[in-house]
């Protein structure tokens, strides 16, 4: 499906979160506003060459349009997976101005959401804690006592991703699901990386994930196995209708 072709949007268990890794500032607003999403994460670390190019400010302008889905802001550094290698702080500051801008949501690693959440909540954002794990999938655990302390931080919704060597290390990271809504009270995404984690993005929706990740038309993909957002809806509505 293209960008702006229009399309009913399923929503089973949760939404659908396409992945924004590059684009011109011409072609953002129509990504914005992509008929196949429920939300998009815009990956800011990708977008530094870019920038170079393209002033930040033209990006920021499309926020304000009040028909777009809503965003999450990223600036993945990359010790988790990311792009981003500058200072800390001016790598927060980035978040800041998207949060300003009008990004619903920014997503922080744990190792720095100490002493940012609050300052993102004071900006009026919600604050999604994340923990990447691409060399495997730990123990379940090592994942309970992450999850333990994620939903310490006072993150509106957190999440889990890792690198599945086997189909069964699915289970131990969707079963966190589950975990950090009955004991903690929070909602958690959580799904495996790889060819052998790919299931586990559909099956984290129906267990009660707000959102999973998909590539969108023209976008490379964010991760190892993540699935384009027509494998998502079809593998979706193929559930609705069982």
């Amino acid at each position: 499906m293209s960008i702006g072709e229009e399309k009913q949007v399923s929503r089973v268990g949760g939404g659908i979160c396409g992945c924004i890794l590059d684009s011109s500032a011409k072609e953002f607003p129509a990504l914005l506003n992509y008929a196949g999403t429920d939300l998009v994460e815009w990956r800011l670390d990708c977008f530094n060459r870019r920038f170079e190019k393209e002033p930040p400010e033209l990006f920021f302008e499309a926020m304000s349009n009040a028909s777009r889905h809503p965003v999450v802001a990223t600036n993945r550094p990359r010790r988790e997976m990311g792009t981003f290698d500058g200072p800390e702080d001016a790598r927060l500051r980035i978040l800041e101005q998207a949060a300003i801008a009008g990004a619903e949501w920014v997503d922080i690693e744990l190792d720095a959401a100490e002493g940012s959440v609050a300052g993102f909540h004071e900006l009026g954002v919600k604050v999604l804690v994340s923990s990447h794990h691409p060399e495997g999938t730990p123990s379940l655990k090592q994942l309970r006592a992450l999850l333990e302390k994620m939903a310490g931080t006072g993150a509106q919704a957190l999440k889990i991703a890792a690198y599945a060597r086997a189909v069964e290390d699915n289970l131990r990271v969707l079963e966190l699901v589950t975990i950090a809504r009955k004991e903690f009270g929070t909602d958690l995404i959580a799904f495996c990386m790889g060819p052998a984690g790919k299931l586990s993005r559909i099956a984290c929706l129906l267990l009660g994930s707000p959102w999973t990740y998909a590539r969108l038309p023209g976008q490379p993909a964010a991760a190892p196995g993540q699935l384009s957002d027509d494998e998502v809806r079809t593998l979706l509505e193929v559930l609705e209708h069982e």
